[in-house]
């Protein structure tokens, strides 16, 4: 009996450290996904002791980002950033560069952002031209310089400023056999853009080789003031849009500049057709606030978006084509504090003209 006992005993022995082992096998399997899902948890989420530290905590605006829709992510990457002081936006030779790149990698949407030349606008065909032209040349930045508007005489800087705003610039790109082309530089609420271009070469209008770049520059400048008042004539459409006109009309008023203020706002068929320097004062004072035109959000709203009281009474006193423009004040950023520009075309059709104007809070007009 002894003998035959102690095999079984040994035998339940070595079963008993065999279920053990086993047993211990499978503990340490399922402790693996525990410190998996353990580690998880302690990145997307603080731990007990780090809870009541706020300053550790990623902001909300960071947790909507990273989380946000597939298609909002994507707009997302699209929207420029905003600019800053002393990013290219701020200046006309970049801006004209900015304008390069665009059309020699052929992007038209991009050139818009940084260029709106009427008859470009106007005639896509005009557009590809400027694309292929791009294509064939070597733009080199030291070839860019900016021209000096004060050389002007009176005359033809007080033309600039009616025709490409208070505040234009003139870039001068150094071609070869001393040609250069010129381009117009303004500022609006979206940043710097190149309005215009053209080209002045030695001897041109029969002023002879010794003529000066001052001389050659003040003759194109009234040329180019023609060819857009006869664009705009004979496409029965205004060179400039609304939102522009009002852009504008804030440049002459920072620049304290009584007759571009006026012409721009219509002239005697305007708002201001009146003692229109007393007028321009409240938006003088208002731009002292600001360093440019590009840090007011000035925007056209829609009509849908508006008071059907206000929609009616608007259309019965200025037409079918008129447009709600609101410059919003930019210290006021959680409410409707602004000052509206209603713009129509003018009787020949060529430009936008102020019909009216308001500052004040301007919630009560939309819906």
């Amino acid at each position: 009996m002894k003998t035959r006992k102690q095999p079984n005993q040994r035998s339940r022995q070595i079963l008993v450290l065999t279920v053990m082992t086993i047993m211990l096998m499978v503990a340490c399997t399922k402790e693996v996904p525990g410190s998996i899902q353990q580690n998880r948890s302690t990145a997307l989420a603080p731990s007990v002791g780090e809870a009541g530290n706020q300053s550790e905590m990623p902001a909300a605006e960071s947790l909507r980002t990273a989380f946000q829709p597939e298609d909002q992510s994507n707009h997302q990457v699209k929207q420029e950033p905003e600019p800053s002081e002393g990013e290219s936006n701020h200046n006309p030779i970049e801006a004209v560069l900015d304008m390069y790149e665009a059309l020699q990698a052929n992007d038209s949407a991009t050139y818009f952002r940084h260029a709106d030349i009427p008859s470009v606008r106007m005639s896509p065909a005009k557009l590809e031209v400027l694309f292929e032209e791009a294509g064939k040349r070597e733009v080199r930045p030291e070839r860019f310089k900016l021209f000096d508007r004060e050389g002007l005489d009176r005359e033809s800087r007080q033309l600039l400023s009616l025709t490409y705003g208070s505040q234009a610039e003139i870039v001068l790109e150094e071609l070869s056999q001393g040609d250069h082309n010129l381009w117009f530089v303004t500022a609006f609420t979206d940043g710097l853009q190149v309005v215009e271009q053209s080209t002045v070469y030695p001897g041109a209008y029969e002023l002879g080789r010794e003529a000066t770049m001052e001389e050659l520059i003040a003759i194109e400048i009234q040329h180019t003031a023609e060819d857009r008042a006869f664009l705009a004539a004979k496409a029965k459409q205004p060179v400039w849009k609304p939102v522009q006109t009002v852009s504008l009309l804030y440049q002459a008023a920072q620049a304290e500049d009584a007759d571009t203020f006026y012409a721009m706002s219509g002239g005697s068929e305007g708002y201001f057709s009146g003692q229109y320097a007393r007028d321009m004062v409240e938006f003088t004072e208002w731009m002292k606030s600001f360093e440019s035109v590009q840090h007011i959000p000035i925007e056209s709203v829609p009509r849908e978006n508006m008071a059907a009281s206000y929609r009616e009474e608007y259309n019965e006193r200025f037409g079918g084509a008129w447009q709600f423009i609101v410059a919003w004040d930019p210290k006021d950023e959680a409410g409707y504090q602004g000052t509206y520009w209603i713009m129509a075309p003018s009787e020949d059709g060529t430009r936008y003209v102020v019909k009216q104007t308001l500052t004040a809070n301007l919630e009560f007009f939309f819906k």
